[in-house]
């Protein structure tokens, strides 16, 4: 059974539809602690930001490392830019997981860490996904995609999400950007963008590879070649003096058990 997120940011409904006032309130606020010691040290917890493309592998790796050392461990899963907004103004983290560079730099900037301090998780690739029902007709594979296409697109936020920035990179390269964008619906992370496929709200998807494999109410109709878009590289920091964030970082990166997941 997966354990339940202390916190999650996702939305059951495209960003778009949602009264401004309630997107609001969610990106700015997201009921994260903004006080408490500095580093963290003085509570029997860690608490891990994770991207939300690495939710289910972090929950897995969190009640591993919980039976393991006997210390909680609470997630607060969302898209690396809200997460690392938050970090910036003064949420309480041990260790920062993103999928996104420049995103982690702006976090390391924040927190006046070294550059050089991410260590890379795991690595992942761009799919084209449909319900799993769909009866859609278009050629995901053919130069002819972005002209035949009339449904909704869902992906991440190309302005600030991941997953978003990653497609509009690859729609671009593929010369299917202008065809496209009017079409897209963008999510606040790529688990948002997945659900409006698996419920129908959008007719496909373009999410990472690795979140096809957690669903049976989608499948994959086409994978993008990884040049058409930067690296996609999970990485993950500990926040400079937590102990704890070190000790879960060093697991993660460095247990064999964790590196099965």
């Amino acid at each position: 059974m997966r354990r339940p997120l202390l916190y999650s940011v996702r939305f059951g409904v495209p960003a778009m539809l949602l009264p401004v006032a309630l997107v609001f309130a969610f990106h700015k606020n997201v009921g994260i602690r903004l006080t408490g010691p500095a580093n963290n040290q003085t509570q029997k917890r860690i608490m891990v930001f994770t991207a939300a493309g690495m939710t289910s592998a972090m929950q897995d790796v969190a009640a591993m490392y919980e039976a393991a050392d006997g210390c909680a461990v609470e997630i607060n899963s969302a898209s690396s830019a809200v997460l690392a907004r938050q970090i910036a103004a003064g949420a309480v983290w041990d260790v920062y997981v993103s999928a996104n560079r420049p995103w982690m730099q702006y976090v390391l900037k924040s927190a006046g860490q070294s550059q050089d301090e991410a260590a890379v998780l795991a690595t992942d690739r761009l799919a084209l996904v449909v319900p799993i029902n769909s009866t859609a007709d278009f050629d995901p594979d053919g130069k002819h995609f972005a002209k035949s296409f009339k449904g909704r697109l869902a992906t991440g936020d190309p302005l600030s999400v991941p997953i978003g920035i990653y497609a509009k990179q690859a729609l671009e390269n593929l010369g299917w950007w202008d065809d496209l964008a009017d079409k897209i619906v963008p999510a606040v992370n790529v688990a948002a963008a997945q659900r409006y496929v698996e419920t129908g709200l959008c007719d496909a998807g373009i999410i990472y590879l690795s979140s096809t494999k957690l669903s049976s109410k989608i499948r994959v109709v086409h994978l993008f070649e990884e040049s058409l878009h930067d690296p996609i590289r999970f990485q993950a920091v500990a926040k400079e003096g937590s102990e704890k964030g070190r000790q879960f970082l060093e697991f993660l990166t460095q247990s064999p058990k964790a590196a099965e997941v």
